[in-house]
Parts: structure tokens; sequence; C-alpha cells
């Protein structure tokens, strides 16, 4: 297998591992679908045009978190912040879906809640317990140490624990 179709296989498997967790990420974080998918392609894009410059990429999946995380900055840079609130009442639905109406009012407390909360830990909280990255993922996204990730998630938990009471 020469290198072109070895880039192409790793790029490849990549998309089909993570395009869908990636787009509900930018999802969650802009609150528009259309603009969602565009973040996703041009995290792509990005990515393939790194490795058609012959770089290597160690793991994807940190890596393409992080080029998303910035793609998403850049968006917010442009527009102000939009609530997280938006999400909730545009039907947005965590992981576990319950339908209990206690369940979804606790839900949308938390994601209202959440939204107080700076740029820095929310991102934290989303990435560790909405789309359940490792903390080595998000020490690989945020270019800190695992340990320094878990201080910051630990005080950003306790913060929102805060808000809550």
């Amino acid at each position: 297998m020469d290198l072109t179709s070895k880039l192409v296989s790793q790029f490849t498997l990549a998309y089909n591992q993570y395009a869908d967790a990636l787009f509900r990420y930018c999802y969650f974080k802009t609150s528009d679908r259309e603009l969602a998918k565009d973040l996703v392609q041009q995290t792509f894009l990005q990515a393939w045009n790194y490795l058609q410059a012959g770089q290597k990429i160690k793991d994807f999946k940190p890596f393409l978190y992080r080029i998303a995380g910035n793609l998403v900055i850049d968006w917010y840079r442009k527009r102000k912040e939009e609530s997280l609130d938006s999400l909730a009442s545009g039907g947005l639905q965590l992981a576990d879906n319950r339908q209990d109406p206690i369940d979804q009012a606790e839900i949308a407390l938390v994601l209202k809640t959440l939204d107080k909360l700076d740029v820095g830990d929310k991102e934290l909280i989303i990435w560790r317990h909405i789309e359940g990255l490792s903390i080595k993922e998000i020490s690989a996204i945020i270019s800190e140490t695992e340990n320094t990730v878990s201080v910051r998630l630990h005080r950003a938990l306790q913060k929102l624990r805060d808000l809550l009471n």
C-alpha cells in the first residue's frame, strides 16, 4: 500500500469514527444544524490538509476535537455567544433520553446553570460528561497535563454544584 492510499484509509476510518460525535459537539456549541455540518466539514478539511502537508497525526480524536474547538471559538468571536437555553428549547436530548418530566426539568436546570460558567469550565464538562471524552483525550485537545485537566474539571464541577445549590 502506498503512502497516499494509507493516508486515505486512515482519514476515512477517522471520519467514520468521529464525524457524528464532532457534529454533536459543534451542534451543542452553536445550536445551528447547518453551521455544525459546516464546522465538521471544515474540521476534516483542515485535518486532510495537515496530512497532505506531510504531517503525522498520532491520535485522530483529540486532534479533530482541537480543530473543531478552535473553529467554534473562531465562530464565537464573530458572533455573540448564544445561550444553552435555546438548545434545550430546541429539543436537544442528552444521551440517556429519559422521558420522566422531573428528569427533563433537572436536565434543563443543569443546561441553564452550565451557561453561567466560563467557557473553559463549560467546555471541560461538555467534553467529559456529554461527549464522553477521557481525561487523556481532553488533555491532548487543550495541551495540558492530565493532572491539570482533572483538577480543572473537578473545580468546574464544584462551581456547577455551587450554582445549582
